[in-house]
């Protein structure tokens, strides 16, 4: 998705509640529970990726990083992540529109283009594993049962 297409003054969050995210030391793991496809995000791109999950704009996303010491190349480097997250379903524009939550206090400070890796191998596994079943309720979401 080209950088100049993502709307840098909307607020965006996860694109649904089958989208399941972790942080591991310096990776977040994003996994889309309706296709199977995960995720492995860098450093910068979890910072980013933190900014989205407290409904920060793109526009805010970038000052966040450029105050942070981050090169002015990085203004395009993170809208064209921001891109790559709309493009792969995993966010997407907020319906409140409301204010942002507390920022994340984590910066990058040696700034490396953030980067996503997509991972299929395990897709068939996902959708087969009943226990990913979640609904707006979250999990581990059980059946209801009528007498």
């Amino acid at each position: 998705m080209d950088s100049m297409k993502v709307a840098t003054t909307v607020r965006f969050c996860a694109a649904s509640s089958k989208i399941v995210w972790q942080c591991f030391d310096d990776e977040l793991v994003v996994i889309n529970l309706e296709s199977g496809t995960y995720y492995s995000l860098d450093r910068a791109g979890a910072m980013i990726w933190r900014l989205v999950e407290v409904g920060t704009t793109p526009a805010e996303a970038v000052e966040r990083v450029l105050q942070c010491g981050a090169p002015p190349e990085a203004r395009k480097q993170v809208l064209e992540f921001w891109g790559k997250l709309v493009a792969e379903g995993l966010i997407s524009p907020a319906q409140d529109g409301g204010e942002p939550q507390a920022v994340p206090a984590e910066v990058v400070c040696r700034w490396a283009p953030p980067s996503i890796a997509v991972y299929t191998d395990m897709q068939d596994l996902f959708l087969l594993d009943p226990i990913h079943d979640v609904d707006e309720a979250g999990w581990p979401s059980r059946p209801v049962e009528t007498p």
